[in-house]
C-alpha cells in the first residue's frame, strides 16, 4: 500500500512512524533545523511532559496552553529546577506522576482511615469512668462528713459540752466517769448525785466561748451562770488516740471543781444540801460548780442558820468560807439533864464522906472522932445548862441532904449529924455520838 506523504502534521509532531523508529524517538524537522540545539531540547522536554502527564506523543495539547521550553527559553545551559522536599522524581529530574497528590507513588501516601470504635468497649469505658468519678465523689463526701462528725461530736468542744451538761443536770456520777476527780473517797463527799442534785442553784446556760487547739492539746474557754451570776473558766484537754477508727478521742486533763470551805464550832460534821458530810480537819472539800446550802448536821441536838456557798471557777469565783455556828437545842439540854440526874442518883447511893466527883464535901471531922457512915438524899436536882458550843454543861441550884452516923467527938458515944447542900452544883463535858450522849470530866 502506498502511503501519502502529504498527510498533515498533528500538533506537536508527525503522527507517522517513519523509518521504523519508536514513537518516543525525537522527530527530525523537515525545515532544516535539526542541527539547532534549542529546538532539540524543546522537543525532548515536550516528549517527556507528554509521557509524564498521560499525553501520548503527537496528541495535541490543550488549545489554550502554548508550549514553552522547560529550561528557560530553550537555553541549553539552564540548570534543572530544584525538587520540592518529599517530591518523587522521574527521569531527567522531573516529578513523577502522582507526586502532587494524584495517582502514583508520592513521598507521603495518604493514611488509611481508622476503623470505627467498638460500641461495647465504648460503653465499658464510659461505665468505668462514671464509677471512678462516683467513687471519688463518695470519698470526698465521706471525708467531709467524717471531719464534720469528728468536730461536732468528738472534738474538744463536744467533749466539754457533754461534761458541762452532766454537771448542769446534777449528774455528778456521769461527770465523774467523764473525768476522774482525782480525790479519795472521803474527800469526794460532795461529788455525788445526792448532794449535787439538791443544790439550791445548779449551773445554768453552760456555753463554749472559744476553742484553741495546738497539736494534741486544746484549751476550751467556757461560761455559765449560777443563781444569776455569770462565771467563766478554762478546760484543758489532750488527744488520746482514736475511737471508732476514724474519730479523735479527747480527754479532759483536769476536772472542773471548786473548793468549799466550812468552819464549825462543834466537831467536823455539817449538812450540805441535806446530807451529813465530814469536812475533816482541813475544813475543805471539792465540789462541782453550784450553790450549796450549808447547815447543821441531821440531829435533834444542834441547830444553825443555813448559809449558801457558791462553788464556782474563774475571775468571779469567791474564796470566802462559811463559819457555821451550831447551837444546842432544848433536846440536847434535856438529854444532858437526864444524864446528870442519873449520875447524881449514883452519888446518892454512896455511904462514904466526900464521894469522888460528886461535889459532896462536908466538915464531918469536926463532929466525929472517926469516919462516919453517910447516907444521901437528893431533894432537888441541879438545873443543867449546855453552853453555846454544845460541848460543856453546868448544873446548879440543886439540893441534897446527907446523914452521918458515927463516934461523936464530943461528948463521945454514937451520934448523928445532918449535912445539907443547898446549892448543889456539878460541871462536865458532853460527848455526842450520833443519838447517844455521855457526860465526862465531872467536878
Amino acid at each position: 500500500m502506498v502511503m501519502d506523504d502529504k498527510t498533515p502534521d498533528s500538533h506537536g509532531g508527525d503522527s507517522s512512524v517513519p523509518n521504523g523508529n519508536t514513537p518516543n524517538a525525537p522527530q527530525q524537522p523537515t525545515d532544516g533545523t535539526a542541527a539547532n540545539p534549542s529546538n532539540q531540547a524543546y522537543t525532548e522536554g515536550q516528549t517527556y511532559a507528554q509521557n509524564a502527564y498521560g499525553q501520548a506523543p503527537g496528541q495535541p495539547a490543550a488549545a489554550s496552553a502554548a508550549p514553552t521550553p522547560p529550561y528557560g527559553q530553550g537555553d541549553p545551559n539552564a540548570s534543572a529546577p530544584q525538587q520540592p522536599y518529599g517530591q518523587g522524581t522521574g527521569q531527567g529530574g522531573f516529578p513523577q506522576p502522582g507526586a502532587y497528590g494524584g495517582q502514583g507513588g508520592g513521598s507521603f501516601p495518604p493514611s488509611s482511615p481508622r476503623p470505627p470504635a467498638d460500641p461495647k468497649k465504648k460503653k465499658k469505658i464510659i461505665l468505668f469512668s462514671a464509677i471512678a468519678a462516683g467513687l471519688v465523689l463518695l470519698l470526698i463526701i465521706a471525708i467531709v462528713v467524717i471531719n464534720m462528725v469528728n468536730k461536732n461530736q468528738y472534738g474538744p468542744e463536744a467533749t466539754v459540752k457533754s461534761y458541762l451538761t452532766a454537771i448542769s443536770q446534777g449528774k455528778a456520777s456521769t461527770a465523774n466517769k467523764l473525768v476522774d476527780p482525782g480525790v479519795k473517797k472521803d474527800a469526794a463527799a460532795l461529788l455525788s448525785d445526792d448532794v449535787l442534785k439538791e443544790s439550791k442553784a445548779l449551773m445554768k446556760n453552760p456555753k463554749v466561748v472559744d476553742v484553741s487547739t495546738r497539736g494534741d492539746s486544746a484549751d476550751v474557754e467556757i461560761s455559765y451562770s449560777i443563781d444569776g451570776t455569770a462565771y467563766d473558766g478554762v478546760v484543758q484537754l489532750s488527744k488520746d488516740g482514736k475511737q471508732g477508727v476514724f474519730f479523735d478521742k479527747w480527754t479532759i486533763d483536769k476536772p472542773l471543781l471548786a473548793s468549799v470551805y466550812v468552819y464549825t464550832n462543834e466537831g467536823e460534821m455539817v449538812s450540805v444540801n441535806g446530807t451529813d458530810v465530814n469536812f475533816g480537819k482541813k475544813y475543805e472539800l471539792l465540789a462541782y460548780p453550784a450553790a450549796y446550802e450549808i447547815g447543821a448536821p441531821e440531829s435533834s441536838f444542834f441547830e444553825a442558820e443555813a448559809q449558801t456557798f457558791v462553788a464556782a471557777t474563774g475571775s468571779k469565783a469567791s474564796y470566802d468560807s462559811i463559819d457555821l455556828e451550831l447551837k444546842p437545842t432544848e433536846e440536847l439540854n434535856a438529854a444532858v439533864q437526864e444524864k446528870v440526874n442519873e449520875y447524881l442518883d449514883t452519888c446518892a447511893t454512896q455511904t462514904v464522906p466526900d464521894p469522888e466527883n460528886c461535889n459532896l464535901r462536908s466538915l464531918y471531922y469536926f463532929d466525929f472522932s472517926g469516919e462516919p457512915t453517910f447516907s444521901y438524899k437528893v431533894d432537888k436536882y441541879p438545873v443543867v445548862t449546855v453552853d453555846e458550843s454544845g460541848a460543856y454543861f453546868t448544873a446548879k441550884e440543886g439540893k441534897v441532904t446527907g446523914t452521918a452516923t458515927g463516934e461523936l467527938a464530943y461528948p463521945g458515944g454514937q451520934g448523928t449529924f445532918i449535912y445539907p447542900w443547898e446549892d448543889w452544883a456539878i460541871n462536865g463535858s458532853i460527848v455526842i455520838d450520833g443519838d447517844e450522849i455521855t457526860i465526862e470530866d465531872l467536878y
